[in-house]
């Protein structure tokens, strides 16, 4: 029968407690949000939805048994862990390196296939050697834990007879896995910048998208941070030195969790923007008596902006032929034509008195100069919006589907 010890007199245990609790509860928003955003978009939920999920389920599972364990002694020294308490201890311990090892590679697994859907050709395969690599080194690690004793029941109960590995074994090995899963960190961080490259999509959207699929740099960070404390396993003392390996080695999925939901939320950050532009908009609208009296270009498209200039310039051609306002009319069509949407209608102003048919002409040619320009950037935007809806799909994030 175990004997539980209070957590007042463990306060490494508190510490253990609150950073991996406030951690799960972090990385769980975050994969809430990420599907909240891809199913009010009616969207299915692909393989790399499925294995966040998976990696979540095991965070929790190696929260939960971790916080266990502090209730038996874990964050003590070894002497003052109870007798009673070593076999379910060291159970719940192997459960909760096990389920963290396999986060590890379900986490880093689910953003490289996010990003398989992007590529083709030498980075396709590029990142399906990283998933073989990272897997096969994780997954190793992760079974170790089971078997690094003969016989392997001693893994959990160090009171068996037997023997174990080297230590100097375990920790070149999870130095040599760190590393491994490291690189990976960078390189899936770095290739999202040389994948957007072949969208044309808007500058803005295009930097904000490649800063957050490159947030997995702190999870390369955190595990570098971690293979550092790897070094302490030669100590002894598990239960008491253990503390920032076992903190970093819980902060390294959580994180990767983290930077691997954050890109499928750009369309639930937009719809928040969107609205606040749109209150905003309502409230200037609303303090304003005369808005409806002014006319404004409220659409981005250039066609619109097209529709308007013609509709403004014909109605400013009609005002300007008052007798003897010729003069102060052209100093007008001056002014006008450092204005970026009536520019071009300025030179209309210039057609009062003895302004001409060569003052005429120019103000048509101009005209027709801004309507091919605004042609231009209206093919332009379309084809900017459909490569954005390309990237989307490729990602998953599209209407409906």
């Amino acid at each position: 029968m175990v004997v539980y010890v209070d957590l007042a007199t463990n306060p490494r245990g508190v510490t253990i407690v609150s950073v991996l609790w406030t951690m799960i509860t972090l990385s769980g928003l975050f994969v809430g949000l990420r599907l909240y955003s891809k199913l009010t978009r009616i969207r299915r939920l692909w393989w790399d939805d499925y294995f966040i999920i998976v990696a979540w389920i095991l965070l929790l599972v190696s929260c939960s048994t971790s916080t266990a364990n502090t209730r038996l002694g874990f964050g003590l020294h070894d002497y003052q862990v109870p007798l009673e308490n070593l076999v379910t201890f060291g159970i719940q311990s192997n459960i909760s390196g096990f389920a963290s090892v396999i986060a590890v590679a379900c986490s880093k697994t689910s953003f490289a296939i996010t990003l398989l859907r992007l590529t083709d050709g030498w980075m396709k395969w590029f990142i399906i050697g990283l998933i073989v690599i990272l897997n096969i080194t994780q997954y190793t690690s992760a079974v170790f834990f089971w078997v690094s004793c003969n016989p392997p029941a001693k893994t959990w109960n160090p009171m068996l007879p037997g023997e174990c590995w080297p230590v100097s074994f375990t920790i070149n090995f999870s130095l040599f896995v760190g590393s491994c899963s490291a690189f990976c960190d960078f390189s899936l961080a770095l290739l999202p910048w040389r994948l957007l490259l072949r969208f044309n999509m808007y500058n803005r959207e295009k930097i904000g998208v490649a800063i957050a699929m490159s947030m997995g740099i702190f999870a390369g960070i955190s595990c570098i941070v971690k293979m550092t404390t790897i070094p302490i396993l030669r100590d002894g003392d598990f239960s008491y030195n253990s503390l920032p390996l076992v903190l970093w080695g819980f902060i390294e999925p959580s994180l990767t969790i983290i930077a691997a939901s954050l890109p499928m939320m750009r369309h639930l950050f937009k719809s928040f923007r969107h609205d606040d532009d749109d209150d905003n908009n309502n409230n200037n609208n609303n303090g304003d008596p005369h808005s409806n009296n002014t006319t404004t270009i409220t659409s981005t498209s250039a066609a619109a902006a097209a529709a308007t200039l013609s509709s403004s310039s014909n109605t400013t051609t009609t005002t300007t032929s008052i007798g003897g306002g010729g003069r102060d009319t052209r100093h007008l069509a001056a002014a006008r034509a450092n204005h970026p949407i009536r520019g071009s209608a300025a030179a209309a102003t210039a057609t009062a008195d003895g302004g001409g048919s060569n003052n005429s002409s120019s103000g048509y040619y101009h005209r027709s100069e801004y309507l091919s320009q605004a042609s231009q950037q209206q093919q332009q935007q379309q084809h900017q919006q459909h490569q954005q809806q390309q990237f989307d799909e490729k990602m998953g994030l599209g209407e409906g589907g």
